[in-house]
């Protein structure tokens, strides 16, 4: 391909807080051509194809002509072909009909034919991106009939300076550990295991309360000293636990009855977070499943495990309790606030994977951009299971093969500037 000027960088231009980029042209040209189902291509590729009855493209070699259809109404799609001579139709078995396609990256697809009615069919597909070079034999009678065209499709050419300057990474895609998770949501709640209350063994007068809500006591620590009913005499109220104080029932001069609880005592050591997990998703969750707990007050995730799953569901919001303990160093984590979680149902490794950020949508295909030197090709794909910001290729792509990771937002505009049609 001729540069006569070579694109310019990315432009970053800052608009309202946010970042905006474009990949700016100066003579680029596009290999991107209209995705039209009849034999793509010609040796004239300026001009349109001739069509002929059956909507394929019209090959002629002196009085020899070949109608050459891609066919993919109801099936996958296949090449048909029809022939004719001086005019007249041919039957099919008359002639013997190879096509040869040519993808980037060099990869070559040799289609053999069969007689199928009044015409020639392909058994295997034609996968998509129809966007190959063309090598076609047809041999009727004595007589050998060629060509060879190119017909590009959904694809482009940076070279690999302009498309480093504009922050296109490419890397091969290859396999990768799936995680499929459930998100939900919570609430933290204190360690029911870990609380104490402080209370007199006999009722009497406070006539000293300690403790504040907040302050930390230590075990066998005198939190209050009453005067009892009967006898008058000083009886001291101890924490049982070391911990810190979250409930506060008790005011000097007051007085109180036998085994009130005068503080409630709690050890932040741990906490409980408690899941609420949807009715359809109930089976799913299991004890042992690990959890990422996240809060929106910018801190780290915290890792967990499900270590108990209520044996009853909620009635009224019909969701299933499903509780994560998580170590409590700083005392992050308050009862009461509400987290976001994500646990993990399954883990599986995929033999082929892309970053789900490098998806794009073209047409109607969901596609990557496959790297073949400085030409980038639209790779329709059959996808999978997502996770960890991956997602499974099926069909479309092989693993080795160098896909546009970052950016690929700027290939897709690039293509799109052609302003080609993909006409089924």
């Amino acid at each position: 391909m001729n540069w006569k000027l070579a694109l310019s960088v990315l432009a970053i231009l800052t608009v309202g807080g946010g970042t905006a980029y474009y990949l700016v042209e100066s003579g680029h040209d596009h290999a991107a051509t209209s995705h039209d189902h009849g034999a793509h291509g010609d040796s004239a590729p300026a001009a349109d194809p001739v069509k002929g009855p059956h909507h394929g493209r019209l090959l002629r070699d002196g009085a020899f002509t070949l109608e050459l259809a891609i066919f993919e109404q109801g099936v996958p799609p296949e090449f048909r072909a029809w022939f004719a001579q001086d005019g007249k139709s041919l039957p099919p078995a008359a002639v013997q009909l190879t096509v040869q396609l040519i993808r980037p990256g060099g990869v070559v697809n040799d289609h053999r034919f069969v007689v199928e009615g009044d015409y020639l069919r392909s058994p295997d597909e034609v996968f998509e991106p129809h966007s190959f070079s063309y090598k076609i034999l047809a041999r009727h009678g004595d007589r050998l009939h060629r060509w060879e065209f190119d017909a590009p499709e959904m694809q482009t050419t940076i070279p690999a300076a302009v498309a480093q300057r504009a922050g296109v990474h490419a890397g091969p895609a290859g396999p990768a550990t799936m995680t499929e998770s459930l998100a939900v949501y919570g609430q933290v709640r204190l360690n029911a295991n870990r609380i104490a209350r402080a209370v007199p063994r006999f009722a009497g007068l406070v006539r000293e309360a300690r403790k504040a809500i907040g302050d930390p006591v230590a075990a066998d620590e005198v939190v209050a000293i009453l005067e009892t009913n009967q006898t008058l005499a000083a009886i001291e109220v101890k924490a049982p636990i070391a911990g810190t104080i979250v409930d506060r029932n008790v005011h000097a001069g007051e007085t109180v009855a036998e085994g009130a609880t005068l503080y409630l005592i709690a050890d932040l050591a741990d906490v409980w977070i408690d899941l609420n997990v949807p009715k359809r998703d109930h089976e799913r969750v299991r004890l042992g499943h690990a959890v990422v707990i996240e809060t929106d007050d910018g801190g780290a995730p915290a890792p967990g495990t499900i270590a108990w799953i209520a044996p009853t569901a909620s009635a009224e919001a019909q969701t299933l309790t499903a509780r994560v303990v998580v170590p409590n160093p700083g005392h992050r984590w308050h009862a009461g606030l509400f987290v976001k979680a994500e646990i993990a149902l399954a883990e599986a490794t995929v033999p082929v994977a892309v970053k789900e950020s490098a998806l794009q949508t073209l047409y109607s295909f969901t596609v990557v951009f496959s790297q073949h030197g400085d030409v980038y090709q639209a790779r329709p794909l059959q996808l999978g299971r997502r996770g960890g910001g991956y997602v499974e290729v099926l069909k479309g792509l092989a693993a080795g093969e160098r896909y546009v990771m970052e950016n690929s937002f700027l290939i897709k505009a690039d293509i799109g500037k052609s302003a080609a049609s993909h006409d089924h």
